[in-house]
């Protein structure tokens, strides 16, 4: 657990990455009003690129968990991954640690962000959506914060994000909780997309 780990090399380099990215990308972020300022929440949506986690720091100032691959622990980068709190999965298991890490941490009023597609990829809209992220809204009863990114993150690409309304579990009518956000997601990125 990481009750007593510092978040100040988080936030330093976080800015780096924010200062860095506002100059080589730029950017813009929508529906900021929509992400609370304090208490816990999981942020999810949908995944382009390893450089996605920069429209989220651009968000907001606050420390965010991401669930990151094993693979990403195993180099000589693993000392970075730390740093940023990155939650280590193994994409071939059940993960019981790591599951009890996200909850432990949504408890105690931290962010969580999920990919929940699993991977990025290069396909026009999203990959179907992993159970993970409704199984820890349910478990803690934290809002799943939506959101849509755009770019294909090259040199001034100005991506975008745009956040959307709390989408509280216990409140989806559907029965298939999983395909409700994906299809909000979708939705969200087919908007996006025709906006210029």
């Amino acid at each position: 657990m990481r009750k007593h780990k510092s978040y100040i090399g988080y936030q330093i380099v976080s800015h780096i990455i924010k200062f860095a990215g506002n100059i080589w990308f730029g950017g813009k972020v929508s529906g900021k009003e929509n992400i609370p300022k304090k208490g816990a929440y999981i942020l999810a949506g949908n995944h382009l690129s390893n450089y996605d986690a920069y429209m989220l720091y651009k968000a907001t100032n606050r420390p965010i968990h991401f669930l990151g691959k094993k693979e990403l622990f195993d180099g000589s980068s693993a000392w970075f991954f730390k740093m940023m709190h990155l939650i280590r999965i193994d994409r071939s298991q059940k993960n019981p640690e790591a599951k009890k890490e996200v909850i432990d941490l949504l408890n105690r009023g931290k962010i969580i962000g999920i990919f929940p597609e699993g991977t990025y990829h290069k396909k026009d809209l999203i990959l179907p959506f992993k159970p993970g992220v409704i199984s820890f809204a349910e478990k803690t009863g934290v809002p799943i914060i939506p959101f849509a990114m755009k770019s294909n993150w090259k040199f001034r690409s100005h991506p975008k994000i745009v956040f959307g309304k709390p989408i509280y579990v216990e409140k989806i009518k559907d029965e298939d909780k999983v395909k409700y956000l994906e299809d909000v997601v979708r939705k969200m990125i087919i908007k996006l997309n025709k906006t210029d």
